[in-house]
């Protein structure tokens, strides 16, 4: 009887072509992220109506970089707004894919919402940091 090290490797039969036309599989947290940024930007111009709360709900890192707690100057939020209101989701489903891609489905949809949840406690938490007397 041979031994387990005498034993010939197994080939993969059809590993890359099955990676070559599945790629898109591996990157739906990132191909979603880019999909539902047009519809969460109209959101957020109904949703704003509703007042800063209700916006914040839908973009929290956004808030968190708008804190005054943080004392950013003035002209680099300004801009920083704007991609951050373009950027967060593709983001979520960045951090996201590097998960997914590890084989960890189920953890990378925890991970973004994770990230979520994290700027929401973050926007209270520098709310109530900005309302203590100085």
């Amino acid at each position: 009887m041979p031994s387990s090290s005498a034993a010939t490797p197994r080939k993969k039969r059809g590993a890359r072509k099955t990676f070559a036309r599945r790629w898109w599989i591996a990157l739906w947290p990132l191909l979603l992220g880019i999909a539902v940024t047009p519809f969460a930007v109209r959101a957020a111009s109904v949703v704003a109506l509703e007042g800063p709360k209700a916006f914040a709900l839908l973009y929290p890192w956004f808030d968190v970089l708008r804190s005054r707690v943080l004392h950013s100057p003035a002209d680099l939020v300004g801009r920083t707004y704007q991609y951050m209101l373009y950027l967060q989701f593709p983001l979520y489903g960045l951090v996201m894919t590097l998960t997914f891609r590890a084989g960890r489905h189920l953890r990378a949809i925890i991970i973004g919402l994770i990230l979520h949840f994290t700027g929401l406690i973050l926007v209270v938490v520098l709310a109530y940091l900005g309302q203590l007397p100085q």
